[in-house]
């Protein structure tokens, strides 16, 4: 009865031992994805809806809309804006979008979205919200009233935002 009762305990004992020793290098990696919702003004613009998300697998930016301020309706021959993330100190074009033609209306604009492949750091790793510094997008149009080529900037994210973030 003893020499059952021992082996019993044996056997207890290895099973716990292989399955405690089973769980060494299983750690998973962490895998970062980042969702950023965004708006931000000029003096002539409001952008609500704006959105960027960053995985290890793409980028995608998009599904904003730019509202003129004070204007349900302003006519002119075009519109262009480009959103543009800062990256480990290189500014790239990440989004861009336009509309041009006789007389359109551009008071209310969708940015539509889009969809690309991983952005790749230094080391050849896909860059995480840390390596992003700044996201901002400049909207040109034509202002019929002064006869002339418009340009503003609309800020939508500073690293200085990670202060006041869950987002690491």
């Amino acid at each position: 009865m003893v020499l059952k009762n021992k082996r019993i305990f044996y056997m207890l004992f290895l099973a716990l031992v292989l399955l405690l020793s089973g769980c060494n290098g299983n750690e998973k990696s962490v895998i970062n994805h980042f969702y950023l919702s965004m708006m931000g003004e000029s003096e002539t613009w409001n952008l609500t809806g704006y959105e960027v998300v960053i995985t290890p697998e793409n980028f995608k930016a998009g599904n904003g809309t730019l509202n003129m301020k004070n204007e349900n309706e302003y006519i002119a021959d075009s519109i262009h804006f480009k959103t543009h993330a800062v990256m480990n100190g290189e500014d790239i074009v990440v989004h861009s979008g336009s509309a041009s033609g006789a007389e359109i209306d551009i008071a209310n604009e969708s940015t539509g979205a889009i969809e690309g492949g991983e952005y790749l750091n230094e080391d050849g790793s896909p860059i995480t919200l840390k390596e992003v510094s700044n996201i901002y997008m400049t909207v040109e149009w034509w202002d019929e009233g002064k006869s002339d080529s418009m340009k503003e900037r609309i800020k939508l994210y500073d690293e200085s935002y990670k202060e006041n973030t869950f987002l690491e």
